[in-house]
């Protein structure tokens, strides 16, 4: 009986001795940039002709003042994750993608980072083309939308309403975006007058960069069409989930019913004390609060408390209510409703930035035919995610379906940073695509997690609980500790103790971590 053949393991893949980034034989390896809260990924899959990788580069941008927030040293940010780009791509990138119009995606790609970087193609959701009257109708609808914010927000700063104005910032921010840690409404109002994107927003400026440095152009996706396969590579192709096509799934954007990851589960509810504080038994984010002893004395809030219940006592309780309301201090302006259409514009502040994350480009990376799958879901919310089942994909004489896509995913990339709405809970039997569905069989063996968030940067944020506890709960049990956050050292994740064979496809900086995937 012959000698059983003993295939040695694949050595990890790693920079070469000028940087370049090269993947294992019939596979890949990404590389997830530590850029901040914001998304930047490198793939290097292998190539038909030796030595020379197919790289993809997804996304390039960030929180402004999160990437201060990771531990580690020396500080890093942009420019540092740019100038190894070109480094480990030896100055090319044969695709680059942009997956939605957003500060934390796009806020990198500047001229001072990127004007030197070869760039094949570009590849946009259809949302951006501009031959495409639904997607034209979609931005001009999305533009007046920021123009109303932008007025609500002006009118809000006038009446003094400073905790409504910072929540208007962000959002306007995330739109328009910028490195800026300071929203200047002078330079939004320029910003959204403008006719071009040379003269528009930050991020279009950052997106009209990628085009022109596309020496084959631009090239806008739609879900459900045949699989993209990636010039040059030796079996990589591209299939196209989202965004939908339906304006209505663009603005379906919070999870129902089975679908939530709830924010506290029944052992976290066993778990707390009667004598727990307020604050600690509180359903609701820390920062969507104010503790009892100083609510009436908040620089911003304090007012309303004030007006409608009083001071706190010597013991720090707020009095109760008057039960003749002619006690209450006289304060006409709370009991008009002049302003009261500004409040309405916070919401349409949230609606309008997930219906942005809704446009997301969803794209699945398989290695070779029927092979293992890589999920970038960038941002994606609820109605994008119930599309993918939409359709299928012709392969041939074969149909290829969602279910199938994500049930050989080893890799996601998870959804806008780990927030409630940008993954969605459920079974493999469940008939909505979610986290049950993917990773079945051999594949949840290597079934990895990728979260881009830091977390003690969300939390100083109003009501941004990134990741939620509930989804990275989920997703460590799942992976089996395979979870790798940008805020978290390599040597932290959990599977680099418990996983020898993940610890070998693994390598981590304090800018980087590199994540091989053999065929």
């Amino acid at each position: 009986m012959p000698a059983k053949k003993i295939t040695p393991a694949p050595k990890p893949a790693t920079p070469t001795a000028d940087g370049r980034l090269l993947p294992p034989k019939d596979g890949a390896v990404i590389r997830m940039y530590r850029i901040g809260h914001g998304d930047c990924f490198l793939l290097a899959f292998d190539g038909k002709t030796a030595g020379k990788p197919v790289y993809v580069l997804i996304d390039c941008g960030f929180k402004p003042g999160s990437s201060g927030k990771i531990e580690r040293t020396p500080a890093l940010g942009a420019k540092d994750v740019a100038a190894d780009i070109f480094k480990a791509t030896g100055g090319t990138v044969d695709i680059a993608v942009v997956t939605h119009e957003h500060q934390d995606h796009v806020n990198g790609f500047t001229k001072t980072h990127f004007s030197k970087l070869k760039i094949r193609q570009t590849w946009f959701a259809w949302t951006e083309d501009p031959d495409n009257p639904v997607a034209n109708a979609l931005r001009k609808k999305f533009k007046d939308q920021l123009l109303g914010m932008l007025q609500a927000r002006n009118r809000l700063a006038a009446d003094g309403n400073s905790a409504e104005v910072r929540w208007m910032d962000q959002f306007l921010a995330f739109e328009l975006g910028g490195e800026s840690e300071t929203f200047d409404p002078a330079s939004a109002a320029r910003i959204l007058a403008a006719d071009s994107d040379a003269s528009g927003s930050a991020n279009k400026k950052s997106m009209k960069l990628l085009r022109d440095l596309a020496s084959e152009g631009p090239r806008y996706l739609k879900p459900h069409g045949a699989p993209i396969p990636l010039s040059g590579a030796r079996n990589a192709r591209a299939f196209v989930l989202g965004p939908p096509s339906e304006e209505k799934k663009i603005l379906d954007v919070d999870p129902i019913g089975i679908e939530e990851f709830h924010a506290f589960g029944a052992a976290h509810a066993m778990s707390i004390d009667a004598g727990d504080s307020v604050v600690v038994r509180s359903p609701f984010h820390p920062a969507l609060g104010l503790p009892l002893d100083s609510a009436a004395n908040d620089p911003d809030l304090g007012h309303f408390f004030r007006d409608r219940y009083g001071v706190p006592t010597a013991s720090g309780a707020l009095p109760a209510l008057p039960k003749n309301l002619s006690e209450i201090a006289t304060n006409e302006a709370s009991r008009r409703i002049d302003g009261e259409w500004l409040q309405s514009a916070l919401q349409i502040a949230i609606e309008r930035n997930n219906a942005t994350n809704n446009t997301s480009l969803v794209l699945a990376f398989e290695l070779g035919k029927g092979g293992k799958v890589l999920l970038f879901a960038a941002d994606a919310q609820r109605g994008n995610w119930i599309s993918w089942k939409d359709g299928t994909w012709k392969d041939g004489d074969q149909t290829v379906t969602a279910k199938d896509l994500l049930g050989r995913t080893v890799v996601y990339k998870v959804g806008h940073h780990g927030s409630h709405n940008a993954t969605l809970n459920g079974k493999a039997t469940d008939p909505h695509p979610n986290l049950g569905w993917m990773a079945q069989g051999s594949s949840a063996r290597e079934f990895t997690a990728l979260i881009t968030a830091v977390r003690s940067w969300a939390l100083e944020q109003d009501g941004w609980n990134h990741p939620l506890p509930a989804i990275k709960t989920a997703l460590l049990e799942k992976c089996a500790g395979r979870v790798l956050q940008t805020d978290t050292r390599l040597e932290d994740t959990p599977a680099i103790r418990t996983d020898p064979a993940f610890a070998k496809r693994t390598r981590g900086t304090p800018l980087y971590f590199d994540l091989r995937i053999d065929a």
